[in-house]
């Protein structure tokens, strides 16, 4: 499989998520912890989408090894807001998501984001390869 590059990822996947009370720090705005769960919540969404779970991508599971976000603006209270989730780096065994955060309202982009993920076999405790229907649906 030809890896995509950061540049030109691959589109997965759109939800929209509106700023609780809970998702503000202590300055008011969305707080850096509440864009990573939103990620989060992405990425669970796309895999529930497709039948699948962090747990069973089509016999093994994901793991996170390391995460970015970039702050380019402050979201708000109530605000609504759309994410898009993307791939690129796609690997025998490893996957970057990539994540675009932007106000529904304006379309000014407040964070983007990347997770890296891994292959994980939860069972034997130890790295594992990407299912073949999973490297599919990435394409």
């Amino acid at each position: 499989m030809t890896a995509l590059t950061e540049d030109n990822p691959a589109h997965l996947y759109n939800c929209g998520i509106q700023v609780r009370v809970s998702d503000l720090n202590y300055g008011n705005h969305l707080g850096n912890d509440a864009i990573l769960s939103y990620f989060h919540e992405i990425r669970v969404q796309w895999l529930s989408h497709n039948q699948l779970s962090e747990q069973d991508v089509g016999g093994c599971g994901l793991i996170m090894t390391g995460a970015n976000v970039k702050y380019l603006k402050q979201g708000h209270l109530h605000q609504k807001l759309t994410l898009s989730l993307g791939v690129s780096n796609i690997s025998k065994a490893r996957l970057s998501l990539l994540y675009k955060l932007k106000e529904q309202k304006t379309g000014h982009l407040i964070a983007t984001g990347q997770t890296h993920m891994g292959c994980f076999d939860y069972q034997r405790q130890k790295p594992a390869r990407m299912p073949t229907a999973f490297a599919e649906l990435l394409k």
